[in-house]
């Protein structure tokens, strides 16, 4: 896959900042905000577009912020300053969909066209054609402990632009600001920037190639994923590759089981338990109407 410097220009830069805009971030290290940075949004952008140009932009620290998950557990996010996330954005319209093209079918996080009402769906698909044992699991820390030098030889296989692939490489390895120390990121892709999703998927890309290549049926969203297999045997087989396949990405797995459907599982806010064919209709359709309504499922999806 080639890429060039044709997002580099102030129509994309334009386009960029109002994607940015609509996303309603905060400011970064610098304290400037989307609204101060758009009082002289023609400048700025021409500063941005000449830096780009000459190829001597660089990026500024990231802001480290702590952020509630709602579960007790805050979860760090390290968000760039507004125009970093600009230029993020415009680099993201070029290739970003030249690399969604080669990510797999059965990853529904981050992508355009794929969301959690289809991975149900898929479920219920698998379901109905016999695979009636599940692998339950998570990936351990998975944003905080991608490996940067495994990720970019990946980067290399399809991006070809040394620009480009530069770029990526300072903002993954930029310094973070906590609000008492700089540090520089060692490993991890930084949660809040733009080009966070994409890269994390890219990065699992083996992962899902060679489960699917061995015939297993997967559906992931994020570091989140289930393996469904016919039988229980089939089922444990899926688990161990699935460890290994990680190992050779340097990652583990943090959760882990393997169920059927009689005892039920909860995959992306939604449970799933064989009960009586009679309701399956109702209740799926319910939390499907749930999900048009752009609202979070809190029932119970039913799988006869």
């Amino acid at each position: 896959m080639g890429c060039d410097d044709d997002w580099i220009n102030l129509p994309s830069l334009y386009a960029a900042f109002y994607s940015v805009k609509e996303n309603h971030g905060c400011a970064g290290v610098d304290g400037v905000t989307i609204e101060m940075f758009e009082t002289d949004l023609g400048n700025n952008l021409k500063q941005l577009n000449d830096e780009l140009v000459r190829q001597i932009y660089s990026p500024l620290p990231l802001l480290k912020m702590l952020v509630d998950k709602g579960n007790d557990e805050p979860r760090a996010l390290c968000v760039p300053p507004v125009k970093d996330r600009v230029v993020q954005t415009a680099m993201l319209q070029d290739i970003g969909p030249l690399l969604d093209k080669e990510f797999e079918d059965c990853r529904f996080a981050y992508r355009k066209g794929h969301s959690i009402r289809q991975a149900i769906n898929k479920i219920k698909q698998y379901y109905e054609q016999g695979y009636h044992w599940i692998v339950d699991a998570d990936i351990d820390a998975y944003f905080d402990n991608v490996v940067h030098q495994l990720l970019l030889t990946k980067i290399k296989k399809y991006i070809h632009d040394p620009y480009i692939q530069l770029l990526i490489e300072q903002w993954l390895k930029t310094e973070v600001w906590d609000g008492t120390s700089l540090t520089v990121l060692q490993k991890g892709i930084p949660q809040g920037s733009p080009i966070s999703p994409v890269l994390a998927n890219l990065f699992l890309d083996e992962f899902d190639e060679e489960l699917i290549r061995n015939h297993y049926r997967i559906i992931r969203f994020s570091d989140d994923f289930i393996i469904m297999g016919k039988k229980l045997k089939e089922a444990k087989k899926g688990l161990q590759l699935s460890k290994e396949i990680l190992e050779k990405l340097l990652l583990k797995l943090d959760e882990e089981e393997i169920v059927s459907f009689e005892q039920g599982f909860t995959f992306l806010g939604v449970t799933f338990v064989r009960i009586q064919a009679s309701t399956i209709s109702l209740i799926i359709l319910g939390i499907l109407d749930l999900m048009n309504k752009g609202l979070r499922p809190k029932t119970r999806g039913i799988i006869s």
